[in-house]
């Protein structure tokens, strides 16, 4: 099965991207998982043919895809791969992959995030979606150019929930433990507050079972996603970590040689 990533940065953020990638690289070569960025004049592209780009982006990018590879990986630039991502480069029998938005401090700061009835600890992020399905990229690009959009807080992100949870596609989210496959790992968010927590573990990133069962087992920590807007410290992710994850993060984000 061939698999392509995508992220989508501006000048601004290419530092970040450039850190993704080569985490990224860390765990699956160029040929396994190659990993387009959308920049400079592509970019400019996009902007001037669709209104808003950034906020209906993914299911327009993904396009562009979808017919040469069989899974379209789109992630945000201010994540770091911390562990691969076979599991979801290798499964199917799923149209969309996704994983939450929710955590236990985001809320705090940025109120809860929800539309319709989906309540917020089952709403998914836009920040890493896997699609393997043609139709669902284009009913999702659909609704993006639509007269819908704009009645929308958070736009693609809010389309992407009602059709994950109310359409009629097979949808995975990759933060929920995989009872078969005994895979117990997050992709995002989730783990946000409670990064002091991570230890390293026969050279994987764990969180470990927490006295109040947050999590409920022991979780590999796959993707980290800084998210939070404009901070100032945007990427400083000695922040967040202890300090042997921290020189791990320091290794895989080095170029490699």
């Amino acid at each position: 099965m061939k698999s392509i990533a995508f992220v989508i940065a501006d000048d601004n953020h290419l530092p970040l991207a450039k850190n993704l990638i080569n985490s990224i690289r860390k765990f699956h070569s160029e040929k396994e998982l190659p990993v387009h960025i959308v920049t400079g004049d592509e970019l400019k592209g996009y902007r001037k043919e669709y209104r808003d780009f950034f906020y209906k982006a993914t299911p327009i990018v993904a396009e562009k895809f979808i017919d040469d590879y069989d899974m379209v990986l789109k992630l945000d630039c201010d994540q770091l791969c911390l562990g691969s991502l076979d599991f979801i480069l290798n499964s199917t029998g799923w149209d969309v992959g996704t994983v939450y938005n929710w955590n236990r401090v985001d809320p705090k700061e940025f109120g809860l995030v929800q539309v319709w009835d989906i309540v917020p600890t089952q709403y998914f992020n836009c920040g890493f979606v896997a699609m393997r399905s043609k139709e669902f990229i284009q009913h999702w690009k659909q609704l993006c150019n639509s007269s819908h959009f704009d009645k929308y807080q958070y736009r693609e992100q809010d389309l992407l929930n009602i059709l994950t949870h109310y359409g009629n596609y097979r949808v995975k989210c990759f933060d929920d433990y995989d009872m078969m496959y005994d895979y117990s790992a997050w992709h995002g968010l989730k783990v946000k507050g409670e990064t002091m927590k991570l230890v390293l573990r026969n050279g994987k990133v764990i969180l470990p079972k927490g006295d109040d069962n947050y999590p409920e087992r022991d979780v590999e920590i796959k993707i980290f996603h800084e998210a939070g807007g404009q901070n100032p410290n945007k990427g400083n992710y000695r922040l967040y970590f202890p300090e042997d994850i921290v020189a791990y993060i320091d290794d895989l984000v080095k170029e490699k040689k």
